[in-house]
Formats: C-alpha cells, sequence, structure tokens
C-alpha cells in the first residue's frame, strides 16, 4: 500500500496530535501547522504533500482562504491533491464555496474517526488513480488499455465524494431542524422511485435523488425561536417561517453544478401547490418545476409517517387515505396528477423505503 503524505492544519495543538496519531495509523505520513500561512508556505515547499486537512475557522488565514490560495497558486497547480474540511458549525455558505474551489469533504467536528478512515481511504484512491492517470497519458496504446480499470475506479471515487458532500450540505439543514434521523435520505430515495415510475432516466433519477434531500436548507437562516417554537407561531413568526424556499434557493442556486441547479428549483417550489394555493409565488399547474412537485408528495408522506412532537405516526394506508382523498388539510388538489397517479401504484415501494430507513425508536 502506498504510504502518502498528509498536511493537518488546525490552530488547537490537541486536535493536531489526536488527528496525526489517527491518521499515521492508518498508513499516512503526517506534517502538521498551527495556521493558515504556515499551513500554505509547507504544502508550497513540500511536493509529496497530496492531501491536506484544513480546520475551516483559525486565527488570520481561515481553512476556506487556505483553500483559496493553493486553488490559485500557478506553482502547485499540476500537483494532485485532495482537500479536506474540517469545522464545528454547519456554515451553509462556506460549504458553497468549498465545493466550488474545489474541496471534496465538509465534515462536522467533533469527528467521526470512523467515517474519517473511510474519507482518507478515498482520498488515497483518489490520489494513487490520478497518478495512474497520469502515467498512462504518457504511455504507449497499449499500455493505456491497461488503465480502463484504474480511470473507471477513479470517475466512481469522484461521483461517490460529490455525493457526500451534497449529503454533508443536506445535513447542515438538519442539525436545525427538529425532522431528524433518516427523513433526508427517505426523502432523496423516494423521489427517486417516483421519478422512475414516472419514466426517467437512471441519470435523471439519480440527480433526482442527491438534490431533494436539499429542499430546506433554507431553514438554516430560519431563527431558532421560530424553527423549534413548540405553540403555534404568530404571524410574523408565520412569515418569518415562510422565507425558507427563498433563502435556500439563493444559496444552492450560487452554483451551476446539474444536481445544485436541480437542488435551487426544488427548495424554491416544494411549498408550492398544485391548485395555486401555496407559497412563495403561488405558482399554479406546470408553471411549478415537476422535481419539487415530486418533492413536496413525498415530503408530505414522510412527514404523515414519521413521529413529530404535535402528533404520532401514521401507518402506510392511513398516509395514503389522506394524500389520495383528503383530510381537510391536505387535499390530492394539492399535487400534480401525473404524480399523484405514479405515487399510488409505486405505494408499497413508498412504503418499504420508509420501513427499511425507519428513525430508531
Amino acid at each position: 500500500m502506498t504510504t502518502l503524505k498528509v498536511l493537518i492544519v488546525d490552530d488547537e495543538p490537541d486536535i493536531r496530535l489526536e488527528l496525526s496519531d489517527f491518521i499515521e495509523e492508518i498508513d499516512f505520513e503526517c506534517v502538521v501547522a498551527a495556521n493558515g500561512e504556515e499551513a500554505l508556505a509547507t504544502f508550497k515547499q513540500d511536493d509529496a504533500i497530496h492531501i491536506v486537512l484544513s480546520d475551516l475557522t483559525m486565527p488570520g488565514m481561515t481553512g476556506l482562504q487556505l483553500l483559496e490560495r493553493i486553488a490559485k497558486d500557478l506553482d502547485t497547480k499540476d500537483r494532485i491533491r485532495r482537500f479536506l474540511l474540517m469545522t464545528g458549525n454547519g456554515d451553509i455558505h462556506s460549504v458553497v464555496d468549498a465545493m466550488r474551489l474545489g474541496a471534496s469533504e465538509f465534515m462536522l467536528k467533533p469527528l467521526d474517526l470512523v467515517r474519517l478512515e473511510d474519507i482518507m481511504m478515498e482520498a488515497r484512491e483518489f490520489v494513487i488513480s490520478e497518478r495512474f492517470k497520469l502515467l498512462n497519458a504518457q504511455a504507449k496504446e497499449a499500455q493505456l488499455a491497461a488503465s480502463e480499470v484504474e480511470i473507471s475506479a477513479l470517475n466512481r471515487g469522484i461521483k461517490k465524494a460529490y455525493a457526500e458532500a451534497l449529503a454533508c450540505l443536506a445535513r447542515a439543514a438538519e442539525y436545525k431542524d427538529p425532522e431528524t434521523g433518516a427523513h433526508i435520505t427517505r426523502i432523496g430515495e423516494y423521489a427517486a422511485c417516483l421519478a422512475s415510475e414516472l419514466g426517467w432516466s437512471a441519470d435523471q433519477c439519480e440527480m433526482l435523488r442527491l438534490a431533494a434531500p436539499l429542499h430546506d436548507v433554507g431553514k438554516v437562516a430560519t431563527p431558532d425561536a421560530v424553527l423549534l417554537k413548540e405553540g403555534p407561531l404568530t404571524d410574523d413568526e408565520f412569515v418569518t417561517m415562510r422565507k425558507h424556499p427563498e433563502f435556500g434557493y439563493e444559496v444552492l442556486s450560487m452554483s451551476d453544478y446539474p444536481v445544485m441547479t436541480m437542488a435551487a428549483r426544488i427548495a424554491l417550489n416544494h411549498h408550492e401547490r398544485w391548485d395555486g394555493g401555496g407559497y412563495p409565488r403561488g405558482l399554479k399547474g406546470n408553471e411549478i418545476p415537476i422535481e419539487a412537485s415530486i418533492t413536496t408528495l413525498v415530503d408530505v408522506y414522510d412527514a404523515l409517517r414519521s413521529v413529530r412532537p404535535y402528533k404520532p405516526a401514521m401507518t402506510h394506508e392511513q398516509a395514503m387515505r389522506i394524500i389520495l382523498e383528503g383530510d381537510g388539510r391536505t387535499h390530492p388538489d394539492h399535487f400534480r396528477p401525473d404524480v399523484l397517479k405514479a405515487f399510488k401504484t409505486a405505494n408499497q415501494a413508498m412504503n418499504a423505503i420508509f420501513e427499511s430507513m425507519a428513525d430508531p425508536e
């Protein structure tokens, strides 16, 4: 197994020591830096460093600024590298900026060491695969054929890293939202299942599976006093709560990646209703993007199936009856007809997803 050098950047000595000890135990070589300025100099001087694990918030140069400086440095632009950020808080803007600058992971402290080990192994695979890619680009035609397995592994690794980065972004909203557990994962699975029932391609279904869980990311801007209030909201608090779709769109539309642009449309429109009675814009019918209509329905289904402070969990049959027949608050006219029809056809698949990913009691 190839030993790779990792640069660990954190202003807290105990964290630097703990991380370097752990990462060396899983067969990496470590160097450490106490701040961004020291890290930048170390990275530029040592071309054996291919992985950077940096804290986001540090005195002086932040982790995000360090990433930006490295990304723009002409002397090291051709070096194979993997940049991993860690932070004690889920700052959505920092997550988006880090992704745009090339960060592959955004981890919340305290770090889950099991997950950190998986991430480090994936980083090793990425660096090794990139090395093979560079060698194969210079090799003879016969040697290029032998590299196909390595290139395929690289593509799978990049796709997995991007999916996990999106999951981190969704979970940043979940930390402020009382809807915990496997809710966001289920939303993606439900949405992909319905899209498949509607005849979408496998690639389109996968894109929706990644994008739909980001529907409530705008709630990070909602004050805790409103978001976590147990009693009825005042009129002003209700107005505040209804701003989260627009804030989610503002954050997600900063990126031009196809998954992110789809997620932005979903975030803005997932509270619109087919009959025109939704918000924030009161769209009606086909004015609502279909990916948002799919997410709206599955979000209602999961909410009905889940325990909330104000209600018990419903059975699959009870949830189906409310969605298909209405109960005074929810009505079939709220949902896009073809999506509702697909939901009815795929209802057992919906139930299977919920049961297989149910929240722990």
